[in-house]
């Protein structure tokens, strides 16, 4: 699983820009199909535009995406993740649990951060608590490190992070560059390499056919998502399939 393709779902129930879920459905089944076709190895689901995230969701939201994620899972073949910003992180063990998907990212896992909706505190045990507790210990935890879009308060060096989380039972760990479509400071990343030799190692913004090559010296998986859109922010078959054979022709099947 070297290629995450993102399924950025348009605005959920819960949030006045909510136009129907019609709309939702339509354009996430388009996207994840396109994914598919391209040759993404696994699909993420996330709650982009649910602007201003949320600390945690209403229930109508989880219903959502829960019945956006069971429509994915009956269209399209490949693994799929859930993502529930900003960190809901029970929402999004409880929607893979109910839908069978095999993996969730947790924004915040570990360490605290300020962001535009406020501090979020990460709590490991309570996340790996409640996942055994639903019966999801087959849900692997893809955790970010230092997330984008926020600010760590700890100001630790981001080796130390990562190891922790990987530590306090992260399965795979993330690391992302400032903002959505930024690429990781390719010293942060080799940090992190250098710190967790053995780890799966996720880059989870900012990845495209120019730099995969230099990204994939330190990684292993690469969620992509802003790269592949076209310009009506749909997911574009032709870019799937260009990112997929430059990950080909670098051996990165």
């Amino acid at each position: 699983m070297r290629f995450i393709g993102m399924v950025h779902l348009r605005t959920l129930p819960g949030y006045p820009q909510h136009k129907g879920m019609e709309d939702v459905v339509r354009i996430a089944l388009a996207d994840a199909i396109a994914l598919q076709e391209g040759g993404a190895d696994a699909i993420l689901l996330e709650n982009t535009y649910d602007d201003p995230h949320q600390k945690t969701v209403g229930p109508e939201t989880v219903a959502a995406m829960t019945l956006v994620a069971q429509r994915i899972r009956d269209t399209v073949g490949l693994p799929l993740g859930i993502c529930m910003l900003w960190n809901d992180y029970k929402a999004s063990l409880g929607i893979a649990r109910a839908v069978g998907a095999q993996f969730v990212r947790i924004p915040v896992f570990t360490e605290a951060v300020l962001t535009s909706s406020g501090m979020i505190e990460g709590n490991p045990y309570d996340a790996i608590t409640y996942r055994n507790s639903i019966g999801a210990n087959g849900v692997r935890i893809l955790a970010d490190v230092h997330v984008k879009h926020s600010t760590v308060l700890s100001q630790r060096p981001i080796g130390d992070s990562a190891r922790e989380a990987l530590s306090f039972g992260a399965d795979e760990v993330i690391i992302t560059g400032k903002f959505t479509g930024d690429a990781p400071d390719l010293a942060k990343l080799r940090a992190v390499r250098e710190a967790c030799p053995m780890a799966l190692i996720c880059v989870g913004s900012g990845t495209t056919p120019e730099n995969v090559a230099d990204l994939a010296r330190y990684a292993d998986r690469f969620i992509v998502g802003t790269c592949l859109k076209n310009s009506k922010d749909l997911v574009d078959v032709e870019k799937v399939k260009s990112f997929r054979r430059r990950l080909d022709e670098l051996g990165l099947k």
